[in-house]
């Protein structure tokens, strides 16, 4: 076992070199109208560029992008999350900034088992914060992968809007292939918009200050239309119907007392009058249907997917049952 995986960690680092390429990025015509907008702005255009010139291009960012997790069934995705061992990280991240956890749930409605669960999906409570250089993975993406381009775009642009505002270096902040940073994996625009100073120390930091990431994650989450008079997700009977599109995005626009008139079984009685979904799964024993109300929807604002949203959800009733919260 040891010689394969010497094996493997040289491949890897084979493929690390080979996947980098130099890539001029300051020549480009859209980082030159960047530096322009971001001059605008009170950035140095030449610093900008100088940085930009430094910045590589990463195929393995671009291979990444092109198998996520997200692209797995819940079968096979909610194995990856929902471990005994993630709860456990969890309970010992718990008992060292249980006052933040519980303030955060206090000031910003959040529930602590939500926030814990947040964490602990983006990165294990911090162990696997990413190593990619931000400014080579959105400078890929922004410039070399062209289904995704205006979006990692702008990303870029936020990632030096976002030095200038927290007196961070660009070139050096690391993070995911997608350019997230920190204990939560904010992207530049979330932590510029997003981001709070929790300890108030005069700096938002979210890459190497636990409390600030907690406060800013519940934060995220309560900007977004987090409501804690919801809970997030039930298991329902009786809905193949009402699912279009199996483990698709939702839209809450039924009420509870809808969708029991349609047939549907297990709807909670406290939902009835709350607007909710029909979310269909592939689940280990087979289909599965879960009601899911406004707060799954504002999960989904964290990332997307569907499965990522039931992922949180799922591990925070872990979570929840591990604490007895």
């Amino acid at each position: 076992m040891r010689i394969i995986q010497t094996i493997a960690v040289a491949l890897g680092l084979l493929g690390a070199t080979v996947s980098t390429v130099q890539a001029n990025y300051a020549e480009r015509a859209e980082v030159k109208a960047m530096a322009d907008r971001l001059a605008a702005k009170g950035l140095d255009r030449d610093d900008v560029l100088s940085v930009m010139s430094q910045a590589k291009r990463l195929d393995s960012v671009i291979n990444a992008m092109n198998r996520p997790a997200e692209k797995k069934e819940w079968k096979d995705y909610r194995p990856i999350f929902l471990k005994p061992a993630r709860v456990t990280a969890a309970r010992r991240f718990y008992e060292t900034h249980q006052e933040t956890l519980i303030r955060a749930e206090q000031e910003l409605g959040v529930p602590v088992e939500v926030i814990l669960a947040i964490i602990g999906v983006e990165t294990y409570y911090g162990k696997n914060k990413g190593s990619f250089r931000a400014l080579d993975a959105l400078a890929t993406l922004g410039l070399d992968y062209p289904k995704r381009a205006k979006f990692f775009l702008g990303e870029l642009e936020s990632l030096f809007l976002l030095g200038k505002e927290e007196n961070l270096k660009p070139a050096e902040l690391k993070g995911s292939y997608a350019g997230a940073m920190g204990f939560g994996q904010f992207i530049p625009s979330s932590y510029l918009a997003y981001a709070v100073d929790f300890d108030h120390d005069g700096r938002r930091d979210l890459i190497d200050n636990p409390i600030d990431a907690i406060g800013s994650v519940a934060n995220y989450l309560a900007e977004h239309g987090w409501d804690k008079t919801y809970g997030i997700a039930a298991p329902v009977g009786n809905a193949a119907s009402l699912v279009e599109r199996m483990e698709s995005r939702i839209e809450v626009k039924e009420t509870g007392q809808e969708l029991s008139s349609k047939g549907v079984s297990g709807v909670p009685a406290d939902w009835a009058s709350l607007p909710l979904d029909v979310l269909g799964l592939h689940g280990a024993s087979g289909d599965e249907y879960w009601a899911v109300t406004k707060n799954f929807y504002v999960i989904t604002r964290y990332n997307r997917s569907p499965l990522y949203a039931m992922a949180v959800t799922q591990l925070s009733e872990e979570i929840a049952r591990e604490l007895s919260l």
